[in-house]
């Protein structure tokens, strides 16, 4: 029996004392009068002691909530009204190849200060996702894209706190260090201290709904240093320790220890793209950047998934070289806000022959929700993500190009399907201890 249990249990034996003797029903009937009266009664005493009892277990330090509950996101714009930053927001989205749509509103979150100059964390909406950005980039000449989270991921979650980007002990000019962490914070939270290594780092700016931390730190890897954990408090003195995801993504799990397909029903060995290859003005035109000995012979800017702003710029390529002889596919990732692309990569043709070619892309090293875009051949009609609990996100699959986000330290099972419902692909994606096939993109 859990604490939990022993109490309630005393609890109700308090309300009601053990009788002596048979039972009696005709004699309980008779005195409560009425049996819906006295169900009734008994719903009422249970629920009013189960929250008694649940607000004592808060109150002695299990900080509950989970971000499905935000109401500073309530209205159009989240936070307070940030003007010089919208006009900033609406110009740069206007020149931008991949932009969100017309009429968003920017809010001021948070503010805080470092080594003398001044951060804002602004906050909006991209449909069903809630998007951050953090004003100025604390990377000089670095881009810095939003970066949105679907609502559906923060709920999976279960914590009362989510980070969602930062730069983790990056050098600064001098040769200083800082961590720099922003993430959103449900309705019961009221503070946020980052812990490094067991020891308190420092504690961050928590307002809208959101949190914003920025203090100086010793330079390093952050993948090899030492474990950060984010702990959550409210005003009752409850607490809930959130640790921050750092660990590469490189290791196997086996796909078989997930639900759905275990194996490939139908191998594929010869995939293409066809449309591309002969030139079909499908999306919106787009120039792809210089990739040197490919020499591109038809690009296209699509839209991968609709819930999304976020675009890809496809290409198909020939090789000029004889190291490169041969048909390329190319990838050039589009963020909103952002000029240009800054993440582009090319791959041998023959490499969707097996199913599907996909790819990792993050622009800072906390970031806890990488964004995955990928190809698949003419023959994959459908792509559906499996958690562990069994739960099933069907993937977006849009002219041979799709887009998925996970949450990092999840690891999360990959099938492609063809026409027929057989599985073609089957593989894992994210989480610290998986198989990372593809390409890393590193800004």
């Amino acid at each position: 029996m859990t604490d939990f249990e022993t109490h309630m249990d005393a609890a109700l034996t308090r309300l009601s004392p053990p009788t002596g003797g048979a039972p009696d029903w005709d004699d309980v009937l008779s005195r409560a009068g009425s049996r819906p009266r006295w169900k009734l009664a008994t719903v009422a005493v249970a629920m009013l002691l189960t929250a008694v009892v649940v607000a004592g277990a808060l109150a002695q330090g299990l900080l509950s909530g989970s971000l499905d509950r935000l109401s500073a996101w309530m209205g159009e714009q989240p936070g307070s009204p940030a003007p010089e930053q919208q006009v900033t927001f609406d110009r740069e989205n206007a020149a931008a190849y991949a932009h969100f749509p017309s009429g968003t509103r920017v809010g001021r979150l948070v503010h805080t200060e470092f080594d003398g100059r001044g951060y804002d964390l602004l906050g909006f909406r991209d449909g069903s996702n809630l998007c951050l950005r953090l004003v100025p980039s604390p990377v000089d000449r670095h881009p810095n894209p939003p970066e949105c989270v679907p609502e559906r991921e923060l709920r999976r979650l279960g914590t009362p706190i989510a980070t969602v980007g930062g730069h983790l002990r990056i050098r600064m000019p001098g040769g200083s260090g800082m961590t720099m962490l922003y993430g959103l914070a449900s309705d019961a939270v009221s503070g946020v201290e980052v812990r490094e290594d067991g020891q308190p780092l420092g504690t961050a700016v928590v307002d809208n709904n959101a949190f914003l931390f920025a203090r100086a730190d010793h330079p390093g890897s952050p993948m090899g240093g030492p474990p950060i954990v984010l702990r959550a408090t409210d005003d009752q003195g409850g607490v809930a320790d959130v640790p921050l995801e750092t660990g590469p993504m490189i290791s196997n799990v086996d796909p078989a220890t997930f639900p759905g397909p275990d194996r490939v029903e139908r191998p594929l060995t010869n995939g293409s793209i066809g449309w591309l290859e002969r030139g079909e003005a499908r999306g919106e035109p787009f120039t792809f950047p210089d990739q040197g000995p490919q020499r591109v012979i038809e690009s296209r800017l699509l839209q991968p998934d609709p819930a999304s702003s976020f675009r890809i710029g496809i290409a198909f390529a020939q090789g000029t070289a004889w190291q490169t002889k041969g048909g390329w596919y190319c990838l050039s990732w589009l963020w909103p806000l952002i000029p240009g692309s800054s993440s582009s990569m090319c791959t041998r043709a023959e490499t969707i022959d097996s199913g599907l070619m996909y790819a990792g892309a993050w622009f800072n090293s906390a970031l806890q929700f990488p964004l995955w875009v990928g190809l698949a051949p003419d023959d994959v009609a459908r792509i559906e993500l499996i958690h562990r609990d069994g739960t099933t996100v069907p993937v977006s699959l849009v002219d041979n190009v799709f887009s998925f986000q996970t949450t990092r330290g999840e690891a999360i099972k990959l099938v492609a399907y063809d026409s027929e419902n057989r599985a073609v692909k089957i593989e894992i994606v994210g989480g610290n201890g998986s198989g990372l096939r593809g390409y890393s993109v590193a800004p």
